[in-house]
């Protein structure tokens, strides 16, 4: 008899399990998602830029936006789509070529105007030092407005242009984080975080995806790329390296450049030894007295300044009477760009070589043609 009762509960046993295995195989098996991007991106190679990736798929590209410091640390994603797709938007998807764009600043505009995009601007920053012509005609006849300086965005005026994107620096609370509550697509420039001068210009391309003028992008930077490395291999074959340093005192600081930073490859490409050998890639504030040290001896000394029409060696002095102490001072090897006469802001990220042309005029000026002209970089008279 007990073993009929066993026998009973063991077959009731086996039947749960049964039952609850049967339950927990319709469970487990996850169920398949239609939400799942089946896009085939394939990626658009780029020879220095890290800041930035570009993939395609039909009438749709990928950009995504990176710190060039850090190239693990995303930015911004969107997806520009075709104008002739006539694919309804999606959530972070921006129809392109754009019409109506604004540059929160000059460097941006460089991208732009050497792409004869001009008619793509509706807003620039309020800077007092735009050379380029066509730009202040375009400016003066309406065609495009002064947004403002970063920090004091006239953001009722940004809105009224209706501008289908903003190029923004990611990094300036003044630029992205003063318009990112406007609804209005914003894209991030991080070119000035590049860490060489050919790196900076292939954003040229990045800002091509924009406009429908990639073919172009890449025709212009090969050039430059062409005629940049050009001049490097002539360089490179010097046996007389002149040491060089940059900058000045602002108040009471001297904020001088990396051993590794974008002006020390300008500076190494060209011939030349920075004497800051440190691995920085960033400025760091220095008291004149440390500057002098190890600066006092240079063959040569860059200055960027904005200073009035006419700035010269005296001018120069009265900032500092120490200026005098140093060799490059008195023997007038200081390599000056005045931005208020030269286009240095809205013409350098797309003109690399002629900036490295310069540099090899001063320190090697064999290596080029006799009727060479400085353009950017003067010496200082």
């Amino acid at each position: 008899m007990s073993e009929i009762i066993f026998c009973k509960h063991k077959n009731v046993f086996v039947l749960w399990c049964i039952l609850i295995h049967l339950l927990m195989g319709c469970t487990s098996k996850p169920k398949s998602s239609n939400t799942e991007d089946s896009t085939q991106w394939q990626i658009v190679p780029l020879k220095y830029a890290t800041g930035f990736t570009i993939e395609k798929s039909d009438y749709k590209t990928r950009l995504t936006i990176k710190n060039p410091a850090d190239s693990s640390k995303i930015i911004k994603q969107v997806i520009l789509v075709s104008n002739t797709s006539k694919q309804k938007l999606k959530a972070g998807e921006i129809a392109v070529p754009a019409h109506k764009i604004i540059c929160s600043s000059s460097t941006q505009l460089a991208y732009f105007m050497e792409l004869n995009a001009y008619e793509s601007i509706v807003g620039v920053n309020s800077s007092r030092y735009l050379h380029d012509k066509m730009m202040n005609a375009f400016i003066m006849d309406g065609k495009v407005s002064r947004i403002g300086k970063e920090g004091s965005f006239n953001k009722e005026l940004i809105v009224s242009l209706e501008p289908e994107i903003i190029m923004v620096s990611p990094f300036k609370a003044g630029g992205y984080d003063a318009m990112k509550n406007l609804e209005i697509n914003l894209i991030p420039m991080a070119a000035h975080k590049e860490m060489t001068p050919l790196a900076k210009a292939e954003w040229i391309k990045m800002v091509a995806l924009f406009l429908d003028k990639e073919q172009e992008a890449d025709k212009i930077f090969s050039n430059i790329d062409a005629k940049y490395n050009e001049l490097k291999q002539l360089a490179s074959e010097v046996n007389n390296k002149p040491s060089i340093f940059s900058g000045k005192l602002i108040g009471d600081k001297w904020y001088v450049p990396g051993g590794n930073s974008f002006y020390a490859h300008y500076f190494k490409d060209a011939g030349a030894e920075y004497v800051f050998k440190n691995g920085k890639t960033g400025a760091e504030p220095m008291d004149f007295e440390v500057v002098f040290e190890e600066a006092q001896n240079a063959d040569y000394w860059r200055v960027l300044t904005s200073s009035p029409v006419g700035f010269s060696k005296a001018s120069f002095l009265s900032e500092d009477r120490r200026y005098d102490d140093f060799k490059a001072f008195r023997e007038n090897h200081i390599l000056a760009c005045n931005i208020r006469q030269v286009p240095f802001y809205e013409q350098n990220p797309v003109k690399p070589h002629i900036i490295l042309a310069d540099y090899i005029y001063h320190f090697h000026h064999e290596l080029l043609p006799s009727d060479y002209q400085p353009f950017f970089w003067t010496s200082l008279k």
